[in-house]
């Protein structure tokens, strides 16, 4: 072999180990970046060629083709899908952490407050006509109102919040898909070049890991690029283009969340923030707005019809113990209020006597008897209680449960496509040496030559 030859074999061994220097000095340099993945360079052997004739061949050296990211397309797909799950389930626990406390047992809580309405009543029937205990009874329910009104709002409250979450994740979510189009491209043409798109890769894979974190998606990688849809089938992402999410208000004066085309999707998001959002905006709260406002208007219409059996202290009907505030309407946990305010139109007498006490057993029977759904009003307030108890035990658990898979699918990911400092320290000294040895056999060569050409000259002399 011609010492052209050695010497252009000696240049491309330099040339690798350079660059394999290089990879794993980037990957040091970025062994704590997030979202980073490990290079690793391709080495690939020259293709033989002849001397003296075909059956004699040698080796041409080695050539750096490109580098290459480590990559695990089945795990960071994982990773993505649980983190959906983890963000839903933690969107889920933090409203029902909110709301729960409205629904424990304290001095001002709905099932305390009916206790006290129902004690009150019965001191009342010792002596009807006491005035201190009729005020006693007027107070108790009105902090029974009070404290159904505090309830629904908190309930009202926090799916305002929730409501206003959906927007602003739509928001987000159009933003992230933007830039992960975007960043297509560039991609693309890095690779068409035969380069490593790794760095824009990694920058894309934060981002639709980022986008997980808002709602469920799919993931699919073509020839063109990545393409990202909702649950259903939703496109936001396909190639270097992106498609926006809409809103709008329903019927309800809730948020809506419509695909490109204006079809309503908002039923179909199930995963990360905004599917967690709508769940407990739409199923969880409405649901506990709907037995609370049922136990409400079923406790006021029992009340009701107690106080219209009855006469007041003046001997005159009784007319209706709770009502609607405002413009009125059916009574519900947000509205109910004390119709009467006057003591002594408490309707305890069943006979029209002053102090009669016949019709307060009409009221304190409430207590024991089952309302219109089912259940006693206590025993209807205490399923409503568990239900937010279990609830939000269950988010708990879940979110527990996700988050220890995550860990664990985090770890498997980084042991794939993470950087080992010990690994490439010792990568580092492998390619050190490899560079040293090709250093010097072409500072051999290169004596080889710097000889020859002087024997060349003395011969001329």
């Amino acid at each position: 072999m011609s010492l052209n030859a050695s010497l252009s074999i000696a240049v491309q061994s330099l040339n690798a180990a350079s660059g394999a220097l290089q990879a794993t000095n980037n990957n040091i340099a970025n062994a704590n970046t997030p979202g980073y993945t490990r290079e690793v360079p391709v080495l690939q052997s020259q293709a033989p060629i002849s001397i003296f004739g075909p059956g004699a061949t040698v080796g041409d050296g080695v050539e750096l083709t490109k580098f290459q990211s480590v990559r695990d397309e089945l795990l960071q797909t994982q990773v993505q899908q649980e983190t959906s799950s983890q963000s839903s389930a933690n969107a889920q626990l933090s409203s029902l952490q909110q709301i729960e406390p409205t629904f424990t047992t304290s001095t001002q809580d709905i099932g305390t407050e009916m206790t006290a309405l129902f004690s009150s009543i019965s001191t009342l029937s010792t002596d009807p006509a006491d005035s201190g205990s009729r005020e006693a009874v007027i107070s108790a329910g009105q902090n029974l109102a009070d404290a159904l009104n505090t309830a629904s709002n908190t309930l009202t409250s926090q799916q305002a919040s929730l409501n206003t979450q959906v927007t602003q994740d739509v928001s987000q979510i159009n933003q992230l898909t933007k830039q992960i189009a975007a960043l297509t491209p560039q991609i693309n043409a890095l690779e068409a070049a035969g380069q490593d798109g790794g760095t824009l890769e990694d920058q894309q894979d934060q981002l639709v890991l980022s986008l997980s974190k808002l709602t469920n998606v799919s993931i699919t990688q073509g020839s063109d690029g990545v393409t990202l849809t909702t649950g259903n089938g939703t496109a936001l992402v396909v190639g270097n283009q992106s498609f926006n999410l809409q809103t709008t208000t329903g019927n309800d004066g809730m948020t809506d969340v419509l695909d490109q085309n204006g079809t309503d999707i908002t039923s179909s998001i199930t995963g990360g923030d905004l599917g967690g959002s709508i769940q407990t905006r739409d199923t969880t709260i409405s649901g506990l707005l709907t037995q609370l406002n049922t136990l409400a208007n079923q406790f006021a219409s029992a009340m009701n019809t107690a106080q219209t059996s009855g006469y007041d202290q003046n001997g005159d009907a009784g007319t209706d113990f709770f009502a609607a505030s405002g413009a009125g309407g059916a009574i519900s946990a947000g509205n109910i209020t004390m119709a009467i305010t006057d003591p002594s139109q408490i309707a305890a007498s069943s006979d029209g006597s002053s102090g009669g006490n016949g019709n307060l057993v009409n009221f304190t029977n409430i207590q024991s008897t089952a309302l219109p759904a089912g259940l006693t009003p206590g025993d209807a307030y205490a399923n409503l209680v568990y239900q937010v108890g279990s609830l939000t035990s269950n988010a708990q658990a879940e979110s527990t449960a996700s988050t220890s898979t995550l860990l664990q699918l985090n770890d498997q990911l980084s042991s794939v496509s993470g950087v080992s400092i010990d690994q490439e320290s010792a990568n580092l000294i492998q390619y050190q040496n490899a560079y040293e040895a090709a250093a010097r056999v072409v500072s051999t060569l290169q004596d080889m030559f710097t000889v020859t050409m002087s024997m060349g000259t003395a011969a001329a002399e």
